[in-house]
């Protein structure tokens, strides 16, 4: 079967946001191919509202992470005897849980890290497409990169649910808790043990590894599939070796930090 015998119809019409929510989610094939020669927009308020879906577990998890710091910082001073005489203990428990460095700090860092990936991932794919014969344009691949992320999106409304409805913090993503990390003291948050750099890197890796991922991943072979006129073989290589990088990258760092971390603790 040619490539342009699999490929679906595409119509001239391009269907408005909520449309190309519902193809995603419904239709992938038929929807990702409107994005080659539609001039729809709805990617730009799908990357505005994917921006916002991003924060709202940071946002959800904010006062809760606070609480908890605070009540372990007034434990951990309340357990040092002189160190309130030179520093008021409230006083350092109030900024180092304010609302600026709980919530607001981490969410605006956490949305400009979302499109710094979806850049990082649609210039890599790009670049890849345009070696093997892909024909598409940065732009295109920009919109499948978004539309992609979708499942994430739909990740985050149910943390931001799941944590505020039962006001607890969502430990282990994904499959993190197989990695074995060390419990932390509740009653000594500041003498928790560090994981070595090999179980910091597995619960990293793990982290990443749910349901959510092999959704995305798998939109991204059908969008790439359908703007660039590759065959599924080729796009499925592509975006195992772009997210296998990124992996990588991570990872690495992961590492790096871990390692300078028990150097820094005399671990």
């Amino acid at each position: 079967m040619t490539e342009s015998a699999a490929s679906p119809p595409v119509t001239s019409d391009s269907p408005h946001f909520f449309g190309m929510v519902w193809g995603v989610l419904a239709k992938p094939r038929i929807t990702f191919a409107t994005l080659r020669d539609g001039r729809s927009r709805a990617w730009i308020l799908m990357s505005l509202v994917g921006i916002i879906l991003a924060m709202l577990p940071v946002i959800a998890s904010g006062p809760i992470s606070a609480q908890a710091t605070r009540q372990q910082l007034e434990d951990q001073f309340a357990n040092q005897p002189g160190f309130a005489s030179g520093v008021d203990a409230e006083q350092a428990a109030s900024f180092a849980t304010s609302p600026i460095l709980t919530t607001v700090v981490p969410a605006v860092l956490g949305a400009f890290g979302r499109i710094i990936s979806w850049l990082l991932w649609s210039g890599s794919l790009y670049l890849l497409a345009s070696m093997v014969g892909g024909r598409s344009t940065f732009g295109q691949l920009l919109q499948v990169v978004v539309w992609a992320w979708l499942p994430y999106a739909l990740r985050s409304i149910v943390q931001a649910v799941y944590i505020t409805a039962t006001q607890t913090l969502i430990a282990n993503q994904g499959l993190s808790g197989f990695a074995g990390m060390p419990t932390p003291d509740p009653s000594n948050p500041f003498a928790a043990e560090l994981p070595s750099a090999g179980t910091a890197v597995l619960y990293a890796f793990l982290g990443q590894i749910d349901i959510y991922l092999f959704w995305h991943l798998a939109l991204l072979v059908i969008g790439i599939t359908a703007v660039t006129k590759l065959s599924r073989r080729k796009s499925i290589g592509l975006v195992l070796i772009v997210w296998a990088v990124f992996m990588a990258v991570r990872l690495v760092g992961t590492a790096v930090s871990t390692s300078l971390a028990s150097g820094f603790l005399g671990g």
